[in-house]
């Protein structure tokens, strides 16, 4: 076992080739059911769909930073519990769940956040888990409703977004390859134009909720520096140490002036 460990932790620390690579994916999302003075709450979670983009440079010891977004719908269903209605501006609402429809708290969940992670090279895949802080963005068309909605939270919520990821990404090629992630993202979600239903007296929306997007996605490497090229010059005649390039003073690479 104590072996076992030991060998984690040198793959972990090796130096590997620095990367900038970019990603886009697809795939689902889960949401947990808000708190604070939102009253209308789901008793059945939804699968809904998850999009997902990134930016990220590995550095030569194995931390990859970059920015990472994700969007998302937060939705769910009260089938046990039936709550009274609201005024939407000129909208009536009777009345919210007690059915087999969805109460859509944002039909478009905005993050981008900053993201650092440690990654666990194996040859051609690696593996990698981290932490995220960023903003997030609640978008909703609360004017307009689908058969199938019994709420849609107002448009306009912003607040902060915390939490971590987990993945798995693989090569094709050596510019393309693929990646498998899954993450938790936390929200604290606050409406300055918007007023929380069934409250009184009245007050501004405010909610925390989760949500856990899962994503499959390709991956495009656009610039790799393996180790054996640390100390020499690109074709620019910049020369490679490490993670940083700098000029030669002056002095090509073929050491002509």
């Amino acid at each position: 076992m104590k072996k076992l460990l030991l060998f984690f932790v040198l793959i972990g620390i090796k130096a590997e080739a620095q990367e900038l690579e970019g990603g886009i994916g697809g795939g689902f999302s889960l949401t947990t059911t808000p708190t604070d003075n939102m009253v209308y709450k789901g008793d059945q979670n939804l699968m809904t769909y998850s999009a997902n983009m990134r930016l990220l440079y590995t550095t030569k010891n194995n931390w990859m930073i970059g920015l990472e977004g994700q969007m998302h719908e937060m939705s769910a269903k009260s089938t046990s519990k039936k709550y009274g209605g609201f005024y939407n501006d000129y909208l009536y609402i009777d009345s919210v769940g007690g059915n087999d429809k969805k109460i859509v708290y944002a039909k478009y969940t905005v993050n981008v956040c900053a993201v650092a992670n440690k990654r666990f090279d194996f040859g051609g895949s690696y593996l990698y888990g981290g932490i995220a802080l960023g903003y997030v963005s609640a978008r909703n068309n609360s004017h307009m409703y689908l058969a199938n909605e019994t709420y849609k939270g107002p448009d306009g919520g912003q607040g902060i977004c915390y939490g971590l990821q987990l993945g798995y990404a693989a090569n094709i090629t050596d510019r393309i390859g693929i990646y498998l992630e899954g993450s938790w993202r936390s929200y604290t979600v606050d409406y300055k134009n918007a007023d929380a239903p069934q409250v009184y007296p009245y007050t501004k929306l405010k909610y925390h909720i989760m949500a856990f997007p899962c994503t499959f996605g390709i991956r495009y490497v656009f610039k790799k520096v393996y180790p054996n090229e640390y100390g020499t010059y690109d074709k620019d005649h910049r020369r490679f140490i490490e993670n940083k390039r700098y000029y030669n003073r002056g002095k090509k690479a073929d050491g002509n002036w």
